[in-house]
């Protein structure tokens, strides 16, 4: 893979951050030490890694709520117990729902007795009309009748389904497993759903593994990313892997490794950023939602990359620069592009070429022309 490359990509990836951006530097070569104490342009193999402030999110949250309204005879909550798929978490009065069960089971027979009959008299009009002693307009009178009995029939059926549904909704499960809340009712209240007075839940759940550590990155670093990243894609060079840690308050790494999962479908208007999402494992519950921590990324492979101080660049109208000291010892301007930051120095995307000694201190006296006299610049 071209090493170049892969730093413009990190420059569009690491702009995404707004936090200093680091990089590890290896095998320095030769100390760069700045009359004008200058610093020779030096291709090095740097990992760039990024810090940005997350904050952790469920994948999955859910309001127990019950559909049907009752009295509450039991609540199996602890509060901030680890609940699971299935789990039995609320019990309501019954006695409503088995008596409404009851008169639907009633209807239903009392409506196939009914329908039994009028097909048994649409029977007897059928044969009485074959020999002519019944009218053909009362054998379809018969018919309708008929129909409109079992038409009762079916609705007593879907009555019962409906009582059994309703006795069945009684008793309220966890749908995913997860931590629960502490409940907001108590046995003997009464639940009524949608009851502008109680508009809270029973209780909340919120799934914990995996979950999202959220980082919301800056509009135009963002398509400044993709921007970059599509050029890289036209050339066919592959995005450099990376691994993603957590930093937890106090500075301690959460040791499972991330994977980036997506972009938010929508930006924030009020901020101007857009949220990244990044999964993590959490079989032991340790990272909570709300939580905020820091996400630190890091190239897995080192890369190399022309390297100058940070101080050396200078900036105006036209944009960044440097004083060049050349062959002759005479001073010249040259205009850079800039990638990513390594420590104290810059990686020099376009503009300078290795070898270049480029000044450092008594950048106040350049100007285009004049002779120096180069000594090295000791950082």
């Amino acid at each position: 893979m071209n090493s170049f490359k892969m730093v413009v990509l990190w420059s569009g990836i690491l702009a995404l951050f707004a936090f200093p951006l680091t990089a590890t530097a290896q095998n320095a070569g030769a100390e760069n030490r700045p009359v004008a104490l200058v610093s020779t342009v030096q291709v090095q193999e740097i990992r760039p890694s990024f810090e940005h402030p997350a904050r952790i999110d469920a994948i999955s949250s859910h309001s127990v709520r019950p559909i049907v309204k009752a009295r509450i005879d039991a609540i199996h909550i602890t509060p901030g117990d680890i609940v699971e798929k299935g789990d039995l978490l609320v019990e309501m009065d019954q006695s409503d729902y088995l008596i409404a069960l009851a008169e639907a089971e009633a209807n239903l027979k009392q409506a196939q007795a009914e329908a039994l009959q009028i097909d048994l008299d649409l029977d007897r009009a059928q044969k009485l009309a074959q020999s002519n002693t019944v009218s053909q307009r009362e054998v379809e009178y018969a018919e309708a009748k008929s129909e409109v009995a079992h038409a009762k029939v079916a609705i007593a059926k879907a009555r019962i389904d409906q009582a059994r549904k309703d006795l069945e909704d009684t008793k309220v499960y966890a749908p995913f497993g997860g931590r629960i809340s502490a409940p907001a009712y108590s046995v003997g209240d009464l639940y009524t759903p949608g009851d502008p007075t109680r508009p809270a839940p029973i209780a909340e759940i919120v799934s914990l593994d995996p979950i999202y550590a959220v980082g919301l990155v800056d509009q135009s670093n963002y398509f400044t990313f993709l921007s970059r990243r599509l050029k890289l894609e036209e050339q066919g060079v592959p995005i450099p892997p990376l691994t993603v840690h957590i930093i937890l308050p106090g500075g301690v790494e959460y040791p499972l490794p991330g994977t980036f999962e997506n972009w938010d479908n929508t930006a924030v208007p009020g901020t101007g950023t857009i949220a990244a999402r990044v999964l993590f494992p959490n079989p032991d519950g340790i990272l909570l939602p709300g939580e905020n921590v820091i996400l630190r990324g890091q190239v897995i492979e080192a890369i190399e990359a022309p390297l100058i101080p940070q101080r050396a660049v200078s900036f105006d109208q036209i944009g960044h620069y440097v004083w060049v000291v050349q062959e002759d010892d005479t001073v010249a301007r040259r205009d850079i592009d800039l990638g990513i930051r390594n420590g104290a120095d810059w990686v020099v995307l376009d503009g300078l070429t290795p070898g270049d000694r480029v000044v450092v201190e008594g950048l106040q006296k350049m100007r285009p022309g004049i002779k120096v006299q180069a000594a090295p610049y000791e950082s």
